[in-house]
């Protein structure tokens, strides 16, 4: 019997449609029941009483189990429990994976099948075609003669070979686990083959997590020699793996790096964990580190990083070129307009130039800021708090406790001028210790004291807005601010640890801050006047142009201040910033402190950028006349670095750095270089070039370092990186 027309049949039938060609099952997934109804609509159905037989035609699609069959014809064997389907198969899982098949027949409710002509959409764009296939209690599927590749196709030549691909006599799609294994697998590459494999295994790309063998690394380096690594990607749960990697060298080793990661609902922790044989030793680092929510308002963490050595680092290339390593445990909390945070710290010198001994430990750190809402007339309470110690087995040991209130309000007067009146208080007290060994190099041998500095500001700004029609808005802005506070005296910093106003650059970004300094073991006071000139052109276009000149009058001279630092003088030097940017493509930045007397430069900061993403070059220029670091290691003769500085520190600092990216089509290339114009050398430089498309990508990296790092000459690094997509990165490299 045959009708036509559009038909919807229900059947309860003893077969199952869940075992289609290719089609992809998760283990949480439902068993589909072989006695489950099956609905079909199809173009025509016809009924072979005699034999039992239910044949579907003309767009048929078939549901069972939440699985939709499609085909130009269905037969099903209502005896025998066999359906045969042909022409364009097609069958999508409930996720909306879909596999595909010329011919298909599929038996044992629809868990064992023979199909012609396979293929399957992965995930990632991936696709696996084979000649036919069997599949196996609806959870393997053996295929032959298969290819697999995560490459489109090219649009003007669908016949051409992909970038690359897969070719394998047989594969094992193992449904259940997610994994599929090649025998007798070749690479190939825009159709040639490039290696052979007996036998390789991959994930499905629709698997994010997957334990198994990740590609390979290998590479030569000057420090290892000819190494091979081969990682192992073990999935512990649902929130935690660990990847371990052997490293086989013919000058080192073996190694072993183990990565640990756990997922928490309130938190995440992270472990690298090293060891290996390294110059005849054995070497060995930890990397650690978890962050902890404790509530809404709290969370905990730490960082633990700790290694055997520096070597062992660079030969092993886990952190080069490090010369010291931090550790700490914290506590914050966080609220509406306030921080708070306590935590401890440690430090691992790593190099010949840091001294273990001279490295500080911190324990406690403890800080609180807090920023008020704006009352009725618009101003805004704040407060800063911190307590610390600092133990250093050779250098200063300092405790310190403070407390910097503050309350600003603005205000407006007559002609459009707009000011700001400022009220703030520092107080500190200090018990140290060695205060004559480093950073601060005194004349005393210990000191317990404290002091209390007020300050008083109150700044105006004048705006002077112009609109120029298409030309834009320009703007003039005098800025003028009055400070006054007691004056510090030079006695009064002798008994005083300094650990964090070391290092001090007066510029346009500092000039119209209360006290300079960087942080408050050093202050500054009297009654001083800062005073600039803003001036600023906006177009239409989106170009600008933005500059400033500034500069303090000081009613007394403060010899607080280090020599060359621009604010020895009653009158300061002369700093300010120039920023042009005239089109996108162009970008153009210039700051500088010149003196007051000569106009000459004490220090420029120049930067450059012009191109867009096609090319663009940059290039930036630095110079000082002073190196404040010195300050840290390098006694003073008389003992106090306020009066006479050691010699290196009147040494300028003076580099070059340039740059250039490009990038068109595929293709992208860098190149970069730093240039220390003070020894004529340059310091390293850099070169990369990469190619990449849909499915694949390769990057050459060199690197070289010119200057010596824990008394070596230098170091080179080239690195080759292959990326496969759905497959992983394999990389050659030589150090």
């Amino acid at each position: 019997m045959t009708r036509t027309g559009k038909f919807l049949l229900l059947l309860a039938a003893s077969t199952s449609l869940a075992g289609v060609a290719g089609a992809q099952q998760t283990p949480s997934a439902p068993v589909a029941s072989s006695q489950a109804p099956v609905s079909f609509t199809a173009d025509s159905v016809s009924y072979d009483k005699t034999g039992n037989i239910v044949t579907a035609s003309g767009h048929v699609r078939a549901i069972q189990n939440g699985q939709t069959l499609y085909a130009d014809e269905v037969t099903l064997d209502r005896t025998t429990g066999e359906v045969t389907a042909s022409g364009h198969v097609a069958l999508s899982q409930p996720g909306g994976d879909t596999v595909y098949a010329n011919h298909a027949v599929l038996e044992r409710g629809m868990k064992d099948a023979v199909m012609r002509g396979v293929a399957a959409r992965l995930g990632d764009n991936a696709r696996l075609i084979a000649n036919g296939g069997e599949r196996y209690n609806g959870q393997v599927d053996e295929l032959a003669k298969v290819v697999y590749s995560a490459c489109d196709l090219c649009k003007t030549n669908p016949r051409a070979a992909p970038t690359w691909q897969i070719k394998a006599d047989s594969a094992t799609r193992d449904l259940q686990h997610h994994m599929i294994e090649f025998r007798g697998a070749r690479m190939e590459f825009e159709g040639v083959p490039v290696f052979y494999l007996p036998y390789m295994t991959q994930p499905d790309p629709s698997v994010k997590r997957q334990s198994g063998f990740l590609i390979p690394g290998i590479g030569a380096t000057s420090r290892l020699g000819a190494f091979v690594s081969l990682p192992y990607y073990w999935v512990l749960g649902p929130s935690s793996d660990l990847t371990l990697t052997p490293i086989i060298a013919s000058k080192q080793g073996p190694a072993l790096r183990a990565e640990y990661r756990r997922a928490f609902n309130d938190g995440a922790l992270n472990i690298t964990a090293s060891g290996g044989q390294d110059r005849g030793h054995l070497g060995d680092a930890v990397f650690a580190q978890g962050t902890f929510d404790l509530n809404q308002d709290w969370r905990a963490g730490f960082q633990y990083n700790r290694a055997s050595s520096a070597l062992y680092l660079d030969d092993f290339t886990i952190l080069p070129n490090a010369s010291f390593l931090t550790s700490n445990a914290y506590l914050e909390g966080f609220s509406p307009g306030a921080y708070a945070r306590l935590d401890a710290e440690t430090f691992q010198g790593l190099v010949a130039s840091v001294d273990q001994a001279r490295l500080p430990i911190v324990l406690p750190y403890g800080q609180y800021h807090f920023v008020s809402a704006q009352d009725s007339l618009g101003g805004q309470f704040s407060v800063d708090a911190s307590v610390f110690n600092v133990f250093r087995k050779v250098g200063t040991n300092t405790v310190r406790a403070a407390v910097v209130p503050g309350y600003a309000v603005p205000f407006m007067l007559p002609d459009g001028i707009t000011g700001t009146a400022r009220v703030q208080l520092i107080a500190a007290s200090y018990e140290a210790g060695k205060l004559y060994q480093q950073p601060n190099y005194g004349r005393f041998g210990s000191a317990s004291t404290g002091r209390v500095q007020p300050y008083g500001a109150v700044m105006l700004r004048w705006p002077w807005v112009r609109s120029a029609g298409h030309l834009g808005t320009q703007l003039i802005e005098p800025e003028v601010q009055l400070v006054a506070s007691p004056n510090v005296g030079i006695r009064q910093n002798i008994r005083i640890p300094n650990e964090d106003s070391l290092d001090l650059e007066f510029s346009d970004a500092n000039l119209f801050d209360l006290n300079r300094y960087p942080g408050i073991d050093r202050l500054e006071g009297g009654e001083r006047v800062d005073y600039a000139l803003h001036a600023a052109w906006y177009l239409p276009s989106g170009a600008s142009v933005d500059g400033m000149l500034g500069q303090s009058y000081r009613f007394h001279k403060d010899h607080n201040y280090l020599p060359g630092s621009g604010l020895t003088d009653n009158v300061s030097d002369i700093v300010g910033h120039l920023i042009v940017t005239p089109a996108p493509w162009l970008s153009l930045s210039y700051r500088t402190r010149l003196s007051h007397t000569d106009l000459g430069a004490r220090m420029i900061d120049g930067t450059a950028s012009v191109g867009t993403h096609l090319l663009t070059v940059t290039g930036g220029y630095l110079y000082t006349n002073t190196d404040p670091y010195v300050l840290y290691d390098t006694a003073s003769p008389t003992g106090q670095i306020t009066l006479n500085p050691p010699a290196g520190y009147f040494t300028p600092r003076h580099e070059f750095t340039a740059g250039v990216t490009t990038n068109f089509g595929p293709w992208s290339f860098s190149a970069g270089t730093q240039r220390n114009l003070q020894t004529g050398r340059f310091d390293n430089a850099n070169f990369s070039a990469g190619w990449q498309n849909n499915c694949f990508g390769v990057n050459l990296i060199y690197s070289q370092r010119f200057t010596s790092f824990n008394l070596d000459t230098g170091n080179t690094l080239v690195l080759v990186q292959f990326n496969f997509k759905t497959l992983g990165n394999v990389g050659f490299s030589a150090l």
